[in-house]
């Protein structure tokens, strides 16, 4: 299998949003909240993550942190989820998912958007009606911020068509290649298609599309 590339969008802030399954409380109570904020500080030093802003809900958590790979990213949210999924499942006595599919991310692109990002994360319990300061929650590590706020922050998913382009740009750059001659280089092509494969979790589908191949000849390049 040839190598994943490194990070081929442009950033290295990254919001992330995990949830419990069905929405559920996952966070029921504050040895578990806890144990989260334990989790996320301890696998950070092991992935080479910084952990910017945080906040933990009761069905929810934020995490703001930067890293300078998206494959740091994937390993440490699959650990993070997976060593808590361990842990509440044990305690509970329960068996199944913990955790709502994967975790979503979003990338930040501006000191604009970090800051009203960061925002947005401290005052999600002000929002729910918790508290009326996001400094009077317990369970983030709010920091005051010195920062004209001019927009309201939205959350946008990084799957999304922009998101998966930008990444082929991005690629193709890099290789100095274009996407015509992508076509008749098996390597590259293959190196490209498993990593939106792989990392971004782009069905085979989408990736025929996006790079305007047959899906079959992805499905066959792929599973070689």
């Amino acid at each position: 299998m040839p190598r994943i590339p490194r990070n081929y969008i442009k950033t290295s802030y990254f919001h992330v949003i995990t949830q419990g399954i069905n929405k559920s409380y996952i966070f029921n109570y504050k040895e578990d909240i806890l144990y989260y904020i334990k989790l996320i500080y301890k696998l950070s030093k092991e992935e080479n993550i910084e952990i910017v802003a945080y906040c933990i809900m009761n069905n929810h958590a934020h995490i703001l942190l930067s890293t300078e790979n998206i494959v740091n990213l994937s390993k440490y949210m699959q650990r993070l989820n997976t060593r808590y999924g361990m842990y509440y499942n044990n305690k509970y006595e329960r068996v199944g998912y913990v955790f709502r599919d994967r975790y979503k991310s979003e990338g930040i692109y501006s000191d604009e958007q970090l800051y009203n990002c960061i925002n947005y994360i401290y005052n999600n319990p002000v929002k729910a009606g918790i508290c009326e300061n996001p400094e009077e929650y317990m369970y983030s590590n709010y920091k005051k911020i010195n920062y004209d706020i001019k927009s309201e922050y939205t959350f946008l998913d990084i799957d999304n068509e922009n998101a998966y382009e930008e990444i082929i740009k991005n690629y193709l750059k890099d290789n100095e290649i274009t996407l015509n001659e992508l076509t008749d280089c098996k390597r590259l092509l293959k190196e490209l298609v498993i990593l939106l494969k792989m990392e971004y979790r782009v069905s085979l589908r989408k990736v025929a599309r996006l790079l305007h191949i047959n899906r079959e000849k992805i499905r066959r390049l792929y599973n070689n």
